[in-house]
């Protein structure tokens, strides 16, 4: 298997054409029914199951409702003329101390469809000369468009969609492994 490039080693190359907006935007309006599938059946353990550190599949999804935030006032940054957007906390404290896993998946979805419903209804009535507006990206020191960050933003769904993906394919085996040990046929 090909192992997943750690977010913060990404490289972006942001020369897209302006026209590629609606289909950016159907990603991001996408995330929360992939997220939907993925979760599906899976049981509380499944869900809230660590491997080697690496957070569960509720704590990847407590992080995109956390993040939503921080993309919703960059988008105010681009629309109120900033030169620099805000800055992303990089240690991610508010996922850290969330504790996400003690909610139930139905309500980590549902703050997140909230969140992103509310982003995209900010974006999705913009014009051209808008979605091509630039503010420097603090972490990347490089210009960005508001498009390059909604691009960006899909990219970052993405990278945490896979890592679940990742999890649940490892983490399946060993519950079934651990419900044989206890004599059990089925978790």
């Amino acid at each position: 298997m090909i192992t997943q490039t750690p977010w913060f080693e990404r490289k972006f190359d942001f020369n897209f054409p302006v026209g590629l907006f609606p289909v950016i935007l159907e990603r991001l309006r996408g995330t929360v029914f992939r997220i939907e599938g993925m979760a599906k059946g899976k049981t509380d353990d499944e869900l809230t199951q660590k491997v080697e550190g690496t957070w569960s599949a509720k704590e990847h999804v407590g992080h995109l409702y956390d993040l939503e935030q921080l993309w919703f006032g960059r988008i105010e940054d681009f629309l109120s003329g900033k030169q620099i957007l805000r800055a992303a906390d990089l240690n991610n404290k508010k996922t850290h101390e969330a504790n996400h896993n003690r909610k139930d998946i139905e309500q980590l979805i549902a703050q997140f469809s909230s969140a992103r419903n509310q982003l995209i209804g900010k974006v999705e009535n913009i014009d051209e000369t808008t979605a091509a507006v630039t503010a420097l990206h603090p972490r990347l020191q490089t210009p960005m468009r508001l498009i390059d960050s909604l691009f960006f933003v899909a990219e970052h769904d993405d990278h945490h969609l896979a890592k679940m993906r990742e999890l649940f394919q490892t983490v399946q085996p060993k519950l079934h492994d651990r419900a044989n040990a206890l004599g059990r046929k089925e978790i």
